[in-house]
């Protein structure tokens, strides 16, 4: 019961956002290959979502060092 709490919320949203809601091929090799297919979008998604992060972080160092914020002091 534990693994399949855990499989559950990926199998839906592979139905939501996937496309896995329909098979529209025939045959087990087509539910197969849909499963698949499904999941690999899914795996697209995630690393594309890495390669953003990764693109923002190394955005973020090669400006600030031409910007650097300075540290406001207040006088007493």
């Amino acid at each position: 019961m534990k693994r399949r709490a855990a499989v559950e919320p990926t199998i839906g949203h592979l139905k939501s956002e996937h496309r896995l809601e329909r098979n529209r091929l025939k045959g087990s090799v087509g539910d197969a290959i849909n499963a698949i297919l499904g999941a690999a979008a899914m795996n697209f998604q995630k690393l594309q979502g890495f390669f953003w992060h990764f693109y923002l972080h190394v955005l973020r160092q090669l400006i600030f060092p031409l910007f650097p914020i300075t540290s406001f002091r207040l006088s007493p």
